[in-house]
């Protein structure tokens, strides 16, 4: 099958409602914040930091690390995305610059480059998501970090398992339907370590993002309040083996001096 890159501008009141306003979102969210700031405490510390948000969705990553007082930079192949990231900083009273083109199109020529890169749920929905990675840290400055978060294949493998769609598990096509919900191209930890080694980079630390809650029954897990799924969820992310069973997988890489 052949596929594009994933352009989200067909659904964005539907990513407002069912990511980024529903508990999953905010679990994401948490944890995934909890995470940078206890790897890389220099975030709430000064001086400011230049970060760049490359598919950003509505921005709220770079809108906290603004508020915190850094030099923000966002991007998103959606316009509408970045129109919602826009608004959210407006609102705020944040300044940033915006850049509403596909990821393949920023360059260090052009932006320079950044003490920290978020690429946070855009990898799974690349055509090509090695060779576009790779090109990336070319964005990130000597001695800076990328924060990727991508969405974990051996957890698919398992919650299918475990739906017993087993035949669909040995056919071993994971790949999703062009223009569909299910990532193109949903990753193992394993897989993406290996591109990093080879590349080079050190991953300096590694998390698991709903390891629990997308497990849980729905009525449990609509019966605890979100900040005790959050809780619980922090004290599971980064242990092993739990982080491997997480929805997304989120790595903190960094990029040598030289």
């Amino acid at each position: 099958m052949s596929v594009s890159d994933r352009n989200f501008d067909d659904l964005v009141d539907r990513f407002g409602r069912n990511i980024y306003g529903s508990a999953k979102g905010e679990v994401r969210l948490a944890v995934v914040w909890q995470h940078l700031v206890d790897v890389l405490p220099q975030l709430e510390q000064a001086p400011p930091l230049t970060v760049l948000d490359a598919g950003c969705g509505f921005g709220q990553f770079g809108l906290r690390l603004a508020q915190l007082g850094h030099q923000v930079a966002l991007n998103d192949v959606s316009q509408n995305m970045v129109e919602a990231a826009r608004a959210q900083f407006a609102e705020a009273g944040l300044a940033a610059q915006f850049y509403q083109q596909p990821v393949q199109a920023l360059h260090a020529d052009e932006l320079g480059r950044f003490e920290l890169l978020l690429f946070h749920a855009v990898l799974e929905w690349l055509a090509e998501p090695r060779q576009t990675l790779q090109d990336l840290f070319d964005l990130v400055a000597p001695g800076g970090h990328m924060s990727l978060m991508f969405y974990n294949k051996d957890a698919l493998i398992y919650r299918n398992l475990m739906r017993g769609n087993w035949r669909w598990v040995e056919n071993g096509d994971f790949m999703g339907e062009d223009g569909g919900l299910t990532p193109y191209h949903p990753l193992s930890l394993a897989e993406v370590e290996g591109w990093l080694a080879e590349w080079g980079l050190e991953v300096v630390s590694r998390a698991g993002v709903r390891a629990i809650y997308d497990y849980m029954e729905r009525r449990l897990r609509d019966g605890r309040p979100v900040e005790e799924v959050v809780r619980i969820e922090m004290k599971y992310a980064r242990q092993e083996p739990y982080l491997h069973l997480g929805r997304y997988l989120h790595l903190i890489v960094r990029k040598p001096l030289r």
